[in-house]
């Protein structure tokens, strides 16, 4: 087991400093010596101040243990060296007096800085003050999740937590975070990582995501983070030295399926072991609540293999103990949702997920709004109400041995970072030329064709996910390929909130969360769709969701995609008062519908780009 108390750079009052680091294979017998270039942070730019230099002695040990361990004030000092502050330092390997690597970072930094540069602070950070003791994950049918990249959506952590009421106000109470860990580039995506421990400081490092992580909390909403354990960025550490020396690489190499080039080997000991302290440092010292996991097919060898199914396995056992996790009847409540799109239902069934993502429905939705109005595939229907009765969709996982049990559910979504907008899509053609930020001369006018995606990906049966901006209208365009995909920022426009667009759009999606958390109907598996009364043709759906518990309402979905307002005929399951809360602003001044006993088969007009949610109220 990796713990990382012993490894990394740790400081105490004293001034006393110990970096280790594992390198495995790389020995004094080979004619290897490893140092640590250090350099107060005021100073790093500073032509006349050269880095002070601490040579690691081996300890030896399975995992080929390197280490410093001696006062700070040693050291030759230059400039502000010996002085309180923050240190930036990376590592040197020379081999018979001959430099190997000039540089790599150091993998088990929980501190970072510009570049490829680790960190530590003199004297050591206070530690983080929680307040969450209280706090307990959603259950899975409770989730209403939404997707940001810090960057793009509020710069840092802190801004993050300023739009807090935000979220909340949508009904948000699950952030999954993009790649928040040290990347080099100013900007990128983060799914080439660096640093898998040092929290990306332009946000404000891990002290602030702690901080970011406690406020959710305290809204009752949980964090998730985006793990990136298929492949890294070309600086990083076991790939870099193990490049250069021609040594046995502990991490690097063929395992499943390489898209991205040559990646993680969890055969090896050490990439096991270093990405379940990954893990284990995410939802132990941080307090995240559980993680996304970016191109499962990269670390999957099988549903009893030692990568993937292995990693949320020991993850899931992990949390078992930490009351946040704890849910009635005594299973874990971590989501670990994975990216395994040509395989959600498998890996559901055979190892701990509890959420798997596709992207069908996104892909159909895409293809509807480049047509003209009308017109909706069944199967994106069959898609959001999880409609396969040749196939089914699990509902729980159930571990065939020590009696594991735990509802898992499938996430929805229509937008996300891979793909261009919706709005985009609507707004007229592109050139490739463009790289998708033609946005100047683009057309707004018809955000309304985004109001029945809207109302069915809140109703669907899962747990919706948002793309940052969708909800009121975002209109970035995107490529498949090229560095604008990745390297590019899409901060968004806040000034569409402002629109009428864009509030219209906002205030439908705050419609549709309060709804969905109020009725338990719109978060239940349970759905019946109405095929022989829907007019798919014309763009009119129909479909039931129905209460796990027959005491509670039920609510008539109507959703029309088309250009003008259509009448279908509905078989409403019981009579009484239905009040189509969408409509309305407000349940008293609905739009009411009362059934007598005889006449629950009616004709309901549905207006166009819009819908209607009827809930039937019980006597």
């Amino acid at each position: 087991m990796i713990d990382l108390n012993q490894l990394g750079a740790h400081t105490d009052l004293s001034g006393r400093l110990r970096l280790a680091i594992l390198l495995p294979h790389i020995t004094p017998d080979k004619g290897y010596r490893l140092f640590a270039d250090i350099i107060h942070s005021i100073d790093q730019f500073d032509p006349d101040v050269p880095a002070s230099i601490a040579e690691l002695s081996f300890a030896g040990g399975g995992y080929g243990l390197w280490q410093f361990d001696g006062e700070l004030t040693a050291l030759t000092r230059h400039g502000h060296f010996g002085e309180s502050g923050r240190y930036v330092y990376r590592y040197r390997l020379e081999r018979h007096g001959q430099i190997r690597v000039p540089w790599f970072a150091d993998p088990y930094a929980t501190l970072s800085c510009v570049g490829t540069l680790s960190a530590f602070d003199l004297p050591p950070g206070p530690s983080s003050s929680w307040t969450d003791a209280d706090f307990r994950v959603p259950a899975i049918d409770d989730l209403i999740a939404y997707e940001l990249m810090v960057d793009d959506f509020a710069n840092d952590f802190d801004g993050v937590i300023d739009r807090l009421p935000y979220l909340k106000g949508l009904g948000i109470n699950c952030i999954e975070l993009m790649p928040v860990t040290n990347v080099p580039e100013p900007y990128r995506w983060g799914y080439m990582p660096l640093s898998y421990f040092a929290i990306e400081e332009r946000y404000g490092g891990g002290a602030r995501l702690a901080a970011l992580v406690d406020a959710c909390h305290a809204e009752g909403i949980a964090v998730i983070h985006d793990a990136v354990y298929a492949h890294m960025h070309e600086e990083f550490c076991y790939r870099k030295v193990y490049a250069a020396t021609g040594e046995y690489n502990p991490m690097i190499g063929p395992f499943a399926e390489t898209m991205f080039g040559i990646g993680t080997d969890f055969h090896k000991p050490l990439a096991y072991d270093y990405f379940a302290a990954v893990n284990r440092y995410f939802i132990e010292t941080l307090h995240l609540d559980g993680f996304r996991y970016d191109y499962v097919p990269g670390i999957y060898d099988g549903p009893n293999g030692v990568g993937y199914a292995r990693l949320v396995y020991d993850t899931y056992q992990a949390s078992k103990s930490m009351p946040r996790f704890q849910r009635p009847g005594g299973h874990s409540g971590i989501i670990q949702a994975a990216e395994y799109l040509d395989r959600p239902k498998a890996v559901l069934r055979e190892t701990y997920t509890t959420a798997s993502k596709r992207w069908w429905p996104m892909l159909k939705a895409q293809a509807m709004v480049r047509a003209e109005p009308g017109p909706v595939p069944e199967g994106l229907i069959h898609d959001l109400l999880l409609i396969d009765s040749a196939d089914p969709w699990p509902v729980q996982y159930s571990h065939p041995v020590n009696g594991d049990t735990f509802p898992v559910a499938a996430l929805q979504f229509v937008e996300s970072h891979d793909k261009s907008r919706l709005m985009y899509l609507l707004s007229g053609e592109h050139s490739p030329w463009h790289g998708g930020f033609d946005l100047f001369d683009r057309d707004r006018s018809h955000w309304y064709r985004l109001q029945p995606f809207a109302i069915a990906l809140m109703t669907a049966v899962g747990v919706p996910l948002l793309w940052q901006g969708q909800e009121f209208g975002e209109i970035y365009g995107k490529h498949d390929d090229g560095g604008s995909r990745v390297l590019a920022a899409r901060p968004l426009h806040w000034n569409f909130f402002y629109e009428t667009g864009g509030r219209t759009l906002t205030n439908l999606y705050r419609r549709l969360g309060r709804l969905r958390h109020h009725y338990q109907c719109l978060r239940s598996r349970q759905s019946w769709y109405y095929p022989d009364r829907s007019d798919l043709g014309r763009g009119l759906v129909a479909y039931l969701r129905s209460p796990d518990d027959p005491a509670l309402p039920a609510a008539m979905v109507l959703i029309n995609f088309g250009a003008v307002a259509g009448t279908l005929q509905v078989p409403f399951p019981y009579p009484g008062r239905w009040l189509d809360c969408l409509h309305g602003a407000s349940e008293q001044d609905a739009w009411p519908l009362d059934l007598a006993a005889h006449a629950t088969d009616v004709a309901v007009t549905i207006p166009s780009n819009y819908g209607r949610i009827l809930i039937g109220e019980r006597d």
